[in-house]
């Protein structure tokens, strides 16, 4: 699902904790790289494949959640190419994601949106984030 674009084109909450996976360029899955929970773990593009590793939780507070972590911006970083990974939820900026009408996920913390690396489909492709442009790499589908 696409959360619906608010009255002026921008944000808007999602549902509550809505589960499911998130699917982006080439139709593939947003994966945790080896199911692995721990602080530090690789986000990537992978086959979809039903597994944990690829269940996020779209909450009401604008975190993506996988495996008991959020999807995080390594060191709060705001340049292009900054890898994105797992991380214990902490409230800052760099795990907050709004799913803009154009299918981005923009933080607007750094001002940049998430993107596959590349750009490529191909499974392990790290996930990043870059300047949003709107491109094919960039549109992501969340959980209903």
């Amino acid at each position: 699902m696409a959360w619906a674009a608010g009255q002026d084109g921008g944000p808007v909450t999602p549902p509550d904790d809505s589960t499911g996976r998130i699917t982006g360029y080439g139709g593939k899955c947003v994966d945790v790289a080896g199911a692995s929970s721990a602080n530090g773990a690789a986000v990537q593009l992978y086959d979809c494949n039903g597994t944990d590793a690829q269940r996020w939780t779209a909450g009401g507070d604008s975190t993506l959640k996988a495996l008991g972590k959020c999807l995080d911006i390594t060191a709060a970083g705001t340049a292009n190419g900054t890898k994105v990974q797992l991380y214990d939820c902490n409230g800052s900026g760099a795990q907050v994601w709004q799913h803009r009408s154009s299918g981005e996920l923009f933080n607007p913390a750094s001002g940049k949106c998430l993107d596959a690396t590349g750009p490529s489909s191909a499974n392990g492709t790290r996930l990043q984030i870059w300047t949003c442009y709107a491109a094919a790499n960039q549109q992501w589908t969340l959980p209903a």
